[in-house]
């Protein structure tokens, strides 16, 4: 049974009662980390909750989600005193605060940690070693993930996301052995998405003067009537590789989108975002190797349940 506990501001744990029901939502950094609970409370204890900055659920001794309290509610009728909590993940820490515009002549690994992340207490999982980027660029509004996420992903093929004990995680994917979701898994929902919009036919970066300029194509849905394209504008002195890398990263992302599978199983906590799946099952035509891009886990009147949504295994996040 999941375990609630609750951390205030000023250090002070309190566990929550036995949960009514809850929901915990993982992803791969978008969207971000999330969860919800409602509980018997307690009439006169309100202020435990308005001082409530942090949340931990544990499931058999292991952690199983960390994050930012966002909202408390209490509600009293004649049938008791209920309470709702809702919050997001650890990667709300980074949403939420807003770097300065600065223009960088050589970014090193290190100083985007310093800048952009230990000022929020979130460490790392493992040690990563990102190479240095040359006129790396903040732009004025962006918040502390994006500079996060251009800085590892764009520049050094990292896949930034957050552990369910919230720590920041760059490493690759383990392939280990795959979940299998055959006929002996109470699978109890399937839903196979094929979806055009969004998926793009072609990108262009360059530069402000627009001299400096990269045209990539995906052929194969250009192939198959796809006719949607997008111009992004980068500093003037983003290198040729930087430009294509750019534009080859929006594409293969989108891609990604073009065929999920959504897999409801009746237990808790089926696989996590980054895992392999096997499906097999008769008469379904979205079988086979599958890598999970969300995961949603809830309690309710019907029990357990988990729901995953499937992606390419050579999917980019």
């Amino acid at each position: 049974m999941a375990e609630w506990t609750l951390t205030c501001y000023d250090g002070r744990a309190f566990p929550l009662p036995t949960p009514l029901a809850w929901r915990l939502e993982y992803g791969v950094g978008d969207p971000c980390d999330s969860f919800w609970v409602r509980t018997l409370w307690t009439a006169g204890q309100e202020d435990i909750l308005a001082d409530a900055t942090r949340i931990q659920v544990t499931e058999g001794g292991e952690v199983v989600f960390t994050g930012v309290v966002d909202e408390c509610e209490t509600t009293w009728s004649a049938q008791g005193c209920t309470a709702e909590i809702s919050g997001r993940g650890m990667q709300a820490l980074l949403l939420d605060n807003q770097a300065e515009a600065v223009d960088f002549g050589l970014a090193t690994w290190e100083e985007i940690l310093r800048r952009y992340v230990t000022p929020y207490g979130i460490a790392l999982e493992r040690a990563v070693n990102l190479p240095a980027v040359a006129w790396f660029s903040v732009s004025s509004g962006s918040s502390c993930w994006k500079v996060l996420y251009d800085f590892a992903r764009y520049h050094g093929g990292a896949v930034p996301r957050f552990t369910p004990g919230g720590k920041l995680a760059l490493h690759p994917w383990e392939e280990g052995t795959p979940v299998a979701l055959d006929e002996g898994v109470p699978v109890t929902k399937l839903v196979r998405r094929d979806k055009r919009y969004g998926v793009l036919s072609q990108v262009t970066v360059k530069d402000v003067s627009g001299w400096a300029r990269q045209t990539v194509e995906n052929p194969e849905f250009r192939a198959r009537g796809g006719q949607c394209s997008r111009v992004i504008l980068l500093p003037r002195n983003t290198g040729y590789q930087a430009r294509r890398y750019q534009a080859q990263f929006q594409l293969d992302r989108s891609a990604a989108e073009l065929r999920t599978v959504e897999v409801t199983v009746a237990l808790p906590f089926a696989a996590w975002p980054g895992d392999l799946v096997d499906l097999d099952r008769s008469g379904w035509g979205g079988g086979g190797r599958w890598r999970v891009k969300e995961s949603k886990v809830t309690l309710g009147e019907a029990g357990y349940a988990t729901t995953l949504v499937l992606a390419d295994p050579q999917a980019v996040f």
